[in-house]
Order: C-alpha cells, then sequence, then structure tokens
C-alpha cells in the first residue's frame, strides 16, 4: 500500500511500537556488532522526501511515501529510515464488520485519522497529485473537500481536541516541519523549522501543546519532542517514533514506538507518563517475537491502544515489507490483547473514532483506501494475561463466540500471526 506504507514504513522503523521487552527506558544505541533489522530504528536522514509504508502517515509499505518530483524533504518509511536507507546501530461491508469509508482509483489514500465527534474523517492522499496532500470528508458520505495544495508533500494530520485545528507535516519549507491550520484548511502557521525532520504531530487532550517525532541533522536516532503552542518552547522528553498523546485529562501519557536496543530490534509498542516536563514510568506495552508493532494509537477514553503489526519485517521486496500486516489492540496495562483483522492485505495506520470504531488503511479492495471495522468486532477472541508478553507467545483463553467469522480473529498465538 503506498499511503499505507508511509504509516507503516515509520511504524516499523521508525514507530517503535511493536518492539521492547523491558520496562526500563534507554536512550543508548545499539552497538555496531549486533544484526540490523529492517525494523530496527532508522537512518539519519540524508536527502529530504517522504516514504510510505502502511503505516500511519501512509508512507507506502515499506516502499515509501514518494515525495513529488523537485522535493528535498527526505523520504522516511514506516521503520524511520531516509530514503530507505538503514540507520546504523544505535461502502461495502465484508465478514468481521470491515466497511470502507474512501475510495480512490488513481494514487493511495493514508493517515486517517476522525475529529473529537467522529463525523469527519482526515486522510493524505495522492489520488490528484503526485504529492500527498491533505482531504477531509464525512465519515458516512463520499463527498471529499481537499484541505491543501501545496507542490509538497502534506501527510500526518491530527485534530485538536475541540475539532476546530488540524496539525499535520509537511515538506512546503524543505524539511519536513510541523504546521496548524483551520479545520476548513485556512490559516495555515508553521510551528517548527530548520534542518530537522519533524513527522507526526498528536495535540494534548488540553490542546496546548503538541508532541512529535524528530530527525535532526546529527542525531543517530528519532527523538520525542513536545512543543508548547503558546509560548513556542521545545523540549525534548524521549527516543522514540510515532508518538500519540492520551486524551485523558488528568495526566499526561503518550503512547509510542520504539525499537528494542538487541535481540531483533523490531519495534514495540511504549508509554511514558510526562511530569513536569520530564518523562516517568516508560513502559513496554506490547511487543512480539516475530513482528514489528507500530503506529500506536489511543481509545477515546485512554484505555486501550490500537496499533499495527509487521510480521517479518526484514522480508523486504525493495523497500516493501513483504510480513502479513494487521490491526491489534492492547489494554494500556499489556493486557487483553487481540487481533481485529483478518490477514487480508495490509492493513496499517489505525485510528480510533468515538463510534466504537477503529479506521485503518487497506489495500483490501485493491487499492489502499480507508476502512473500519469495530474495535470489539465479533468473533474475536481476547487474550488475557496478566502481564505484557510476546504476542507470539500469548495464548487466547477466550473461545471464538461466532464460528461464521474467522477464527483467526484475536488469536496471540506464533502460527496466527503468522500466517
Amino acid at each position: 500500500m503506498k499511503g499505507v506504507a508511509l504509516s507503516c514504513a515509520s511504524a516499523i522503523c521508525g514507530c517503535s511500537m511493536f518492539s521492547g521487552a523491558d520496562h526500563t527506558y534507554s536512550s543508548e544505541a545499539p552497538t555496531a556488532d549486533q544484526t540490523q533489522s529492517a525494523a530496527a530504528a532508522p537512518a539519519a536522514p540524508t536527502n529530504p522526501g517522504y516514504d510510505r509504508t502502511a503505516g500511519r502517515v501512509q508512507f507506502d509499505n515499506g516502499a515509501g511515501l514518494g515525495v513529488g518530483p523537485g522535493s528535498t524533504a527526505p523520504s522516511i518509511n514506516v521503520f524511520g529510515e531516509f530514503d530507505g536507507v538503514e540507520r546504523p546501530p544505535q461502502k461495502s461491508v465484508a465478514m468481521g464488520g470491515f466497511q470502507q469509508h474512501t475510495y480512490c482509483d488513481e494514487g493511495y489514500d493514508a493517515d486517517a485519522t476522525l475529529d473529537p465527534a467522529g463525523h469527519y474523517v482526515a486522510y493524505a492522499s495522492t489520488r490528484h497529485s503526485e504529492h500527498t496532500n491533505l482531504y477531509l470528508q464525512r465519515v458516512d458520505g463520499l463527498s471529499v473537500t481537499q484541505l491543501t495544495s501545496e507542490d509538497a508533500d502534506d501527510a500526518f494530520p491530527a485534530f485538536s481536541p475541540d475539532g476546530k485545528l488540524i496539525a499535520f507535516s509537511s515538506t512546503r519549507g524543505g524539511n519536513w516541519n510541523l504546521y496548524v491550520m483551520d479545520s476548513d484548511g485556512r490559516n495555515v502557521t508553521q510551528i517548527t523549522s530548520g534542518p530537522s525532520q519533524d513527522l507526526h504531530p498528536s495535540f494534548s487532550a488540553d490542546g496546548t501543546r503538541l508532541v512529535y517525532c524528530s530527525m535532526g541533522p546529527r542525531a543517530s536516532q528519532w527523538e520525542l519532542w513536545i512543543v508548547n503552542l503558546q509560548t513556542n518552547e521545545k523540549k525534548m522528553v524521549g527516543v522514540g517514533l510515532f508518538p500519540s498523546w492520551s486524551p485523558q485529562k488528568d495526566k499526561d501519557v503518550i503512547a509510542f514506538q520504539r525499537a528494542r536496543q538487541r535481540g531483533s530490534r523490531w519495534f514495540s509498542i511504549w508509554t511514558m507518563n510526562v511530569m513536569d516536563g520530564e518523562a516517568h514510568a516508560v513502559t513496554e506495552v506490547a511487543v512480539s517475537g516475530n513482528a514489528a508493532l507500530v503506529c500506536p494509537a489511543w481509545s477515546p477514553d485512554g484505555q486501550r491502544v490500537a496499533f499495527s503489526t509487521i510480521v517479518s519485517p526484514s522480508h523486504m521486496d525493495g523497500r516493501k515489507a513483504q510480513g502479513q500486516q494487521d490491526i491489534w489492540t492492547v489494554n494500556s496495562d499489556g493486557t487483553n490483547r487481540h487481533r481485529l483483522t483478518d490477514g487480508n492485505g495490509i492493513n496499517a495506520s489505525p485510528f480510533w473514532g468515538v463510534d466504537g470504531r477503529v479506521y485503518f488503511v487497506s489495500d483490501r479492495g485493491g487499492t489502499e483506501c480507508v476502512w473500519s471495522t469495530p474495535a470489539n468486532a465479533p468473533g474475536t477472541a481476547v487474550a488475557a494475561v496478566s502481564r505484557p508478553q510476546p504476542l507470539a507467545q500469548a495464548k487466547p483463553s477466550a473461545p471464538v463466540e461466532n464460528p461464521s467469522q474467522d477464527s483467526s480473529l484475536g488469536q496471540t498465538d506464533d502460527n496466527e500471526i503468522g500466517h
């Protein structure tokens, strides 16, 4: 998937949602003698561009969300790699309740996100241009409104908690920087600038701050930064990719993906509490022995996290991951994981709507478009575990409720994840 690829790529290599087994936070890079996997942390930027790889801002499933001709911004895949260069160590409803929301005959759609009321879906797309532009349409409609039309790439849209603003990443200034605009596409304001590549903004619950991932020209790994929209004060809070700020108002919790620093070094899903501008309780919530976990997205109540899995991400066709890609959910404490999608096509870049459905990008209909499925889809067996453990080892404890559904949904053993 092209659109899905951009998000996925970041998810595998840039968003470390699926890796990490230790609960101890560490910012040290892996040693040079360790084997580097395609799902490991990305290399420092070379020349700007945008890579889609089945992920959140649709990077093109390993191929990268390609930037249009003449762009100087680097192409970034779901593994957080620039231009595919690995980082050095350091309308139709189908079975299961799947529903298609966007349709495009040419190009691809990616990075879907919903407004807080659940009425509109915003997404990046190449349906009208070689560049990714941002679009808006009703969740239950077909009329599409184009929000941006720059001769550059715009991606990773994110609504503010009141639904009045949309933050996004764009190469219109040369590098990937952050911008904020009204939800109708007017009054665009640049938030970050400079030589760093800044991606995937997410609003705090009070709407006054953004968390995002950034790679500086001299950095060896993706970093998580918070910017105050009122003062423009910026502060680094950790290392990771594709952050998602919890909607809970009583505390600041951020989910993100980060690559493990040993073993497969594939991405896993992590959370951190932010207090007084510092990261605390950095915890690995979900990890797999046979897949990279990327692109986390919070449920509206902040109790659960949806994410994408990419089985055997080191198996690549060019820059496209060949392993099965699915959408999963997990409680914020790492328990009750289950799979929502059926292994059909690429399923990436999830976003949890207030209507109880998880929206994602998939090519199950032929082209990469926005689909959704119930967050508690019938026929999904839940794996009840008392503590975080590798998906490949968890065993389902609840039987499949509806035999007519795909019996593999929700199961977490190694065979079901990989096949």
